[in-house]
């Protein structure tokens, strides 16, 4: 490890074979580095989690349930009226919850904005994506919709009288008849028209619109923003109540009523595709999967979304030729930008769809500031290097090392692919990697080219200094590549592939920077410099020129710091104590504008879904087992009551609707709907296998009667607290959904699917009994509920674990822990515990998790990396001579006692980080160590280590003063600054000790250290710098705060190497002249 003086010798004697195996090298990283260019989808999550394989299960097993996604429909303000293309930025204010709007008259509830939003619908409707639409109810008039839901259909099936609460109905929870709440057949000092009839004015809007307020128990305001509001209007004939309150049942309560008129800012307008449908006919869901295109159009210096419009048949019909499938992101882009164009006084928006599409747009929108960071590096490095030569060898190195990482990491995925042993998993942190190959080969270039240049300064001739550079210099990079990769390696520990992944590519990233930046740069030089000399043109290096800034401000800075070390230690200790309350304070965040631009489309439409509606992003539980045990459905009902009995004070993120009840829709309400619609009608029922007439049903299950006043007689009904009815009930609506009876609309059958599922072949004849005869398994069952603002974390986290208490009945009905997979074949055997599984899953949830997760074992992995550094530098530094040497040393018992408080010290420290039950492992390994590596070795790597670790520290206090929060670019930054700080402090160390062995004087020593490593440090720091705030200009959220706080890591570890590490090596009592010359061991020179 101490001589590298052999590894020089070969390749400056070699360097013909060496420039050849470069370019054979490279030559093969192509393939390689092209199979690496494959897009990366980032609601892709590679880990293992409970809640991301109910997630899958939810995808898998419930496909047939649709995906449900919508548009945003907003008041224009009056002064955009007009004008022409409609844009987000058009919107009027929200005016904040329950205000209203006054200009239009209704707001959204305006007639010719209602016919606006109806001429949207019918283009939805006839739009070619109607193939693929399913049905679904509508939660304000019951009546089943054709994959659509608006709201001018909502009025026309009132004022159609075809409304559920315009018709008498039977209760289903009580199974009386009710008279229906309210009419549009008396409408006082009005004629009753229809929502088409041209006579309609906005008086009818208002009065239909209040009635369905009054009478639908919320669900009708639900749809309007939160901003919804009874105003004051005395030319109204509507009376209604100013600043209501909803209650629990339905009705409103004011102590005011007056004459107004409802009204709003916007509304939803959802649409209900078949997801699996569209999958089978050339359309995918994942981004990864689907066909690369280019939908954009330069705008100047950025660029804009040029959505591809696809036909369905087009993507069926490549698809069939075996094309990659179609995205469904450009469908759902292409469709808003149809809609958009017939904006008049609304603005539509696609509310949180087409994510990839847009990190794409903003990556490209911010291409050229890459460019001026280009043009800002290869000018500091000019400005350090001062040849033109130099900058291009840099340029080359660095060149040749982004395409073998690349290259490296594609032929694994290749071989992966092949093999089914896949070890790359690439996330988002992928993108991070060729930042951290730039930071390194810079910093390793600029080291290895300024120690030439000194040595060639100080007389030596070419292939002496080139000798010099590779040994001394190549000597420290490949301690810090090696001390960089083993950090990084640390990742391997995770349980999250993404993470595992990220270390091996990093280790390749830095691998290929050490051998090309740091080894191949120099030989290069040296070569070029030969070639000049042999033409008469080679230039002397001048004695004089500035590097950036003089080396005497650089020299007197590292020997301020030495000789006031207990000055710096002091006033570090203080910055660290203070660093850490604002540490600890850092929690998970996840705000969008974080990671994409504020002002595009995309996060401004997830923002105005957050402030204006309170729905929430669905989130689902998924439950297996025996779902016809009657126990799971009274467990149901109890969640229920769980979740609507905290106060204030507890986490309130599940949805609830204007009643204020949590809305948790589940398979007992569907039960009870299907025996209300049996009480009502029996003859569907009849007509699949029940018969009245047989006292069990002629199903073998537990009956009773229940008097239908409309026919006037009694009519046998399941019971449902008996499984053969259960059973009877789910094959029924599973196959035939429920039927429009009592007053209530159908339920279609796929509608049912989302709810329950069976693995069982089911009987077409006899729903109640498979293929073979038996009796059915229902085996999975989901409940639906929303989650608002699921973008905080920090109340998404308690949200979910009050969740999870709440879930208590279901946990009473299993023996193992809910979130752990059990057995389903167990469940189905117990009659009192048929539940195997039940857990939060969903896109909200998974997102959490998934974050979550990787910020947590991103930190745990940094603490083991910084173990895994002190390891890696305590052997780095050893003593030279092999280990047979060292072993046959007898040490003293001084030297005893040292190395036990040393294996103490390091036992310590890693079994913090790693767990205690590892000392017995640890502290052996670790005294056998230090009695062959040496003590001091030791210490060393702990003067290399502690710096980095303060940095870390303040780095992250400084991300909470910032007012940023914990994510996954701020804790990438972290672990990203552990690989670049441990670089500059080992280069600032390693020439120390080279000083060391050539005059023992720890004072000139530490001077010359500042002179010659830190102009490399200080170049490469500027460098990198000034390229990261070029970033930070980006509007793009991650590339903003990607650039600002790796400008901060990169200056801080400046100051670790420059200032920290020569205290250090003062207050560690390393550097007495004494110890030095005592032997080598002392000081592990």
């Amino acid at each position: 490890m101490r001589d590298f003086s052999k590894i020089a010798d070969a390749m400056i004697n070699h360097n013909k074979r060496v420039h050849a195996a470069v370019i054979v090298i490279t030559a093969f990283m192509i393939p390689g580095f092209l199979s690496s260019l494959t897009p990366i989808d980032i609601e892709a999550y590679n880990m293992d989690s409970p809640e991301l394989e109910a997630n899958d299960v939810m995808r898998e097993e419930f496909s047939g349930a649709g995906n449900i996604w919508g548009f945003g429909i907003f008041v224009r303000d009056p002064v955009h009226i007009d004008e022409d293309p409609s844009r987000i930025s058009m919107i009027e204010p929200f005016p904040g919850e329950s205000r209203g709007l006054n200009n239009p008259i209704g707001g959204v509830l305006n007639l010719s904005i209602l016919r606006e939003v109806d001429s949207k619908a019918e283009i939805l409707k006839s739009h070619d994506v109607s193939m693929y639409y399913l049905n679904f109810s509508s939660d304000i008039s019951g009546i089943p919709l054709r994959g659509v839901l608006d709201l001018p259909n909502e009025f026309r099936v009132f004022m159609d009288n075809r409304s559920l609460v315009t018709r008498d109905r039977i209760n289903p929870f009580t199974l009386q008849w009710e008279l229906a709440p309210t009419n549009w057949t008396d409408c006082g000092v009005l004629e009753c028209l229809s929502f088409d009839d041209p006579e309609l004015t906005q008086a009818h809007i208002d009065l239909a619109a209040h009635r369905m307020a009054n009478h639908t128990r919320g669900s009708f305001l639900r749809y309007l923003s939160v901003d919804r509001a009874f105003l004051p209007d005395p030319t109204s004939p509507v009376i209604g109540p100013y600043g209501g309150t909803l209650q629990e049942d339905g009705t409103i309560v004011a102590d005011q009523w007056g004459p107004g008129r409802w009204t709003a800012t916007s509304v939803w307008m959802i649409l209900n595709l078949d997801r699996q449908a569209m999958v089978d006919n050339g359309w995918t869901f994942a981004w990864i999967d689907a066909r690369p295109e280019f939908g954009f159009e330069r705008d100047g210096l950025s660029f804009s979304t040029d959505p591809i419009e696809y036909t369905m048949e087009q993507c069926q019909q490549e698809s069939q030729r075996g094309l990659a499938p179609c995205s469904v992101e450009w469908l759902y882009l292409a469709i808003e930008e149809e809609l958009r164009a017939t904006d008049e006084q609304v603005v539509t928006v696609l509310l949180g769809e087409g994510p990839n599409v847009e990190i794409n747009r903003e990556l490209l929108s911010s291409s050229f500031l890459v460019g001026i960071m280009g043009v800002v590096v290869v000018f500091l490095l000019w400005m350090s290097l001062r040849r033109v030569s130099d900058v291009l060898i840099v340029g080359a190195g660095l060149s040749l090392a982004l395409l073998w990482m690349q290259g490296s990491i594609g032929w694994i995925w290749i071989i992966g692919d092949r093999t089914g042993y896949q070890i790359i998993a690439r996330s988002q942190f992928s993108n991070l990697l060729p930042i951290l190959v730039l930071a390194l080969g810079i910093d390793d270039s600029l080291h290895a080219l300024h120690r030439y240049k000194e040595e060639r300064r100080n007389g030596a001739d070419l292939l002496l200094s080139a000798h010099m550079s590779i040994s001394k210099v190549g000597r420290a990079i490949m301690l810090t590549s090696l001390t960089t990769i083993v950090a990084f390696l640390a990742n391997l520990s995770s349980n999250i592939a993404a993470l595992r992944s990220f270390g091996v590519e990093a280790g390749l990233g830095v691998f290929s920077a050490f051998v090309l930046t740091g080894l191949w740069v120099p030989l290069l030089r040296l070569d070029y410099d030969r070639y000049l000399d042999r033409k008469g043109k080679l230039m002397e290096e001048k004695k004089d020129l500035v590097h950036l800034v003089p080396s005497k401000w650089l020299s007197d800075t590292t020997s301020f710091s030495f000789e006031k070390a207990p000055l710096v230690a002091g006033i570090t200790l203080i910055l660290t104590v203070m660093a850490l309350s604002p540490m600890a304070a850092l929690e998970g965040d996840f705000q969008i504008d974080d990671f994409l631009d504020p002002e595009s489309d995309f996060a401004r439409g997830v923002n105005l879904a957050s402030e204006r509606f309170a729905d929430g992003e669905p989130g689902y539980i998924l439950v297996e087992g025996d779902i016809a045990n009657p126990r799971v459905l009274e467990a149901i009902e109890e969640l229920r009551r769980n979740i609507n009995s905290h106060g204030e004070g507890d986490p309130d993120q599940i949805s609830r609707t204007p009643t204020g009840q949590v809305e948790l829709l589940g398979l007992d309400q569907i039960v009870l709907g299907t025996k209300a619609a049996m009480a009502w009608n029996i003859t569907p029922y009849q007509e699949k296998g029940w018969n009245p007439a047989l006292e069990d049903g002629g199903v073998g299950c537990n009956t009773s009667f229940v008097y239908n006043p409309f026919e006037g007689k009694s009519v046998r009904l399941p019971e449902l607290d008996d499984r053969e009815c259960l059973i009877f009930i789910y094959g029924y609506v599973l196959n035939y959904g429920v039927p429009a009876s009592g007053g209530y609309p159908e339920i279609p059958a796929p509608l049912v699917t989302e709810f329950i599922q069976t693995e069982d072949e089911l009987d077409p004849n006899a729903h109640w009994r498979t293929k073979e005869g038996g009796t059915p398994n229902y085996v999975r069952m989901s409940m639906r509920f929303g989650l608002s603002d699921p973008e905080q974390f920090p109340l998404i986290e308690p949200a979910l674990e009050q969740l999870v208490l709440d879930m208590e009945p279901l946990a009473n009905l299993s023996t193992t822990p809910l979130h752990v997979r059990a057995s389903i074949s167990d469940a189905l055997n117990d009659e009192l515990y048929p539940i195997s599984w039940a857990i939060p899953t969903g896109d909200p949830v998974v997102r959490f998790v998934a974050a979550d997760g990787m910020q947590d074992q991103m930190q745990g992995t940094l603490a083991l990396g910084l173990i895994a550094c002190m390891a890696t530098l305590w052997w780095g530094y050893r003593p030279d001579g092999g280990i047979r040497e060292r072993a046959k040393v007898r040490p003293k018992s001084k030297d005893l006692v040292y190395s036990v408080i040393a294996s103490g010290a390091f036992t310590m420290i890693s079994s913090w980080i790693i767990g205690w039950n590892y000392i017995p492992v640890i502290f052996p390994l670790s005294l056998i160590a230090s009695l062959l590596w040496g003590r001091n070795a030791f210490l060393l790597s702990c003067i290399t280590t502690i710096p980095i670790a303060v940095v870390i520290v303040w780095l992250y206090a400084l991300i909470q003063l910032t007012g940023y929060g914990l994510n996954m670019i701020t804790v990438s930054i972290a672990a990203i600054s552990l690989g670049v700080g441990i670089d500059y402090v080992i280069h600032v160390i390693e020439r120390f000790r080279e000083e060391m062995e050539q005059s023992s004087n720890p004072s000139a020593s530490i001077k010359a250290v500042g002179g010659a490593s830190g102009l490399a440090l200080v170049g490469s720091a500027l460098s990198d710098i000034a390229g990261f705030l070029v970033i930070m200009q980006s509007s793009m959220g991650f590339f903003s705060t990607f650039g600002l706080f790796c400008a901060v890591m990169i200056g801080l570890a400046l100051v670790a190497s420059m200032v920290l590490a020569p205290a250090a090596l003062r207050t560690m009592s390393m550097t007495s002249s004494q110890a030095v010359t005592h032997e080598s061991s002392n000081l592990s020179l």
